[in-house]
């Protein structure tokens, strides 16, 4: 490689001195220039992340359908005021599917059905969609809810203040029919839940 092309190869990768001034280095001083350039552009192409695209939120349309879980101790019945549209949860847990559409006239209709909340829609778009994401990040998952009576009194204290109603609604009847059945004992986590849900549970104690 002549003078002239190890400075234009030198030029291209970094202006690191003015074209005649590199033309009065030696040929061997340019190679190490060209050398060290090209090296440390290879250390900035390892160092380099790879930049992957953001996922895309799914756009959700009024008429996506999603399940809705109960999060209630018992029966759950809504019943559109402006539709007419009618849907029961026969027990806690159980699932139907609602358009969004609906949740939307539920939201400003019958906001207690979620904002207490007495369902958990199972779908994260819809859910944040609809305001709820902050929300649901305070309540306990459905399949977690027993899992809350085998902690301890100062693990559920720190629980317990940031449950929404409906959340600390169904620990309350969950509490109640524990201590009828015998599964629930801990007497500290009962007093707990005396104090934070303000409900009577010793008296249901034999």
């Amino acid at each position: 490689m002549t003078k002239q092309e190890l400075v234009k190869e030198i030029l291209a990768i970094k202006k690191v001195d003015s074209k005649p001034n590199l033309l009065k280095k030696k040929q061997d001083e340019l190679k190490d220039i060209l050398s060290k350039l090209e090296n440390e552009v290879e250390e900035k192409e390892e160092v380099q992340p790879e930049l992957k695209p953001k996922p895309q939120k799914k756009k959700v349309e009024l008429d996506d359908v999603v399940a809705c879980r109960n999060l209630t101790s018992g029966r759950l019945v809504y019943i559109s005021k402006k539709t007419g549209f009618e849907s029961v949860w026969s027990e806690y847990g159980d699932v139907e599917y609602l358009p969004v559409s609906e949740l939307l006239t539920m939201k400003s209709s019958q906001p207690k059905f979620l904002k207490d909340p007495w369902m958990f829609i199972d779908d994260e778009e819809v859910a944040d969609y609809l305001g709820l994401t902050k929300l649901y990040e305070t309540i306990i998952p459905v399949d977690d809810v027993e899992d809350f009576f085998e902690m301890s009194a100062n693990e559920a204290r720190q629980i317990l203040p940031k449950l929404p109603k409906g959340t600390k609604t169904l620990l309350s009847e969950r509490a109640r029919q524990g201590i009828q059945n015998g599964s629930l004992n801990n007497l500290q986590l009962i007093k707990l839940l005396e104090q934070e849900l303000q409900i009577d549970l010793i008296n249901l104690m034999d």
